[in-house]
């Protein structure tokens, strides 16, 4: 039940092909994946994906124990997922065994969706995905859209997710030495139990976050208007044939009515 050990959107080096990667290949070929995985509608396509993830997480040279417990925080989404789909399903037909088989299917695409979302993070450091991010929302500034400002926010939260979910555990660790119950009772107590956790946990957000923004400041931190980069971005052909190969790969997918 606790948060010991999970590292959600922590970068974990391992020097492979896929971390060696331009980040704006790595995001192009997530998009790519993305949009063949939805309409996905056998469990054929299903399996088919399963196994790219496989490999994907074998060239990565990371585990499928990381990988799991980094998807960890929001497995809720798939148990959502499937709890909804088999009641709406049930009570659209009435057909049990039918219901389960159709919540099993969404539940485990969106799954399979989320763990190549992981894979993001956990093979780009949050700099470098910062400014992929910065590179592809680039055009949009001509509307006024502030891409620079909306990708430095995403690698904050990717960077401190792991750095929130181990203060959690540090205070839901004390609750227990004092006696805490946070796994005892119905929802509602519960809910009650998580309330001397809840509230030191947000009072160490509003701190990171002032910290965050003396230093920024401090950094004479403007916008991202004429900021230079340590790591300039440079797109090398592996990238290109990266995603030239997901690109087809998913294009012989989708052909093939999976």
């Amino acid at each position: 039940m606790y948060l010991t050990n999970i590292n959600l959107g922590q970068y974990i080096p391992t020097g492979s092909f896929i971390h060696r990667l331009d980040p704006r290949a790595k995001l192009f070929s997530f998009l790519i994946i993305v949009s063949a995985v939805f309409p996905s509608k056998t469990w054929l396509g299903v399996f088919v994906w399963l196994a790219v993830l496989a490999g994907l997480v074998e060239v990565s040279k990371i585990s499928w124990r990381v990988l799991l417990r980094s998807s960890k925080p929001v497995m809720f989404l798939a148990v959502f997922t499937f709890i909804f789909n088999l009641v709406a399903g049930y009570f659209r037909n009435g057909d049990v065994s039918g219901a389960l088989l159709s919540a099993l299917f969404m539940s485990s695409r969106l799954v399979i969706l989320m763990m190549f979302a992981v894979m993001l993070p956990l093979t780009t450091a949050p700099l470098e995905l910062a400014d992929g991010l910065d590179a592809l929302l680039r055009p949009l500034e001509r509307f006024k859209f502030p891409a620079n400002e909306c990708a430095i926010m995403i690698a904050m939260a990717l960077r401190f997710i792991p750095l929130l979910m181990k203060e959690t555990d540090k205070i839901m660790r004390a609750q227990l030495s004092r006696g805490a119950r946070l796994d005892q009772g119905n929802i509602f107590r519960r809910a009650k139990a998580f309330l001397p956790v809840l509230i030191p946990l947000l009072i160490i957000i509003f701190r990171r976050a002032d910290d965050i923004a003396v230093a920024m400041e401090a950094r004479g931190y403007d916008g991202g208007k004429g900021r230079t980069r340590r790591k300039p971005l440079v797109w090398k052909m592996k990238d290109t044939l990266a995603v030239l190969v997901c690109a087809v790969g998913v294009g012989l997918f989708l052909m093939a009515g999976l």
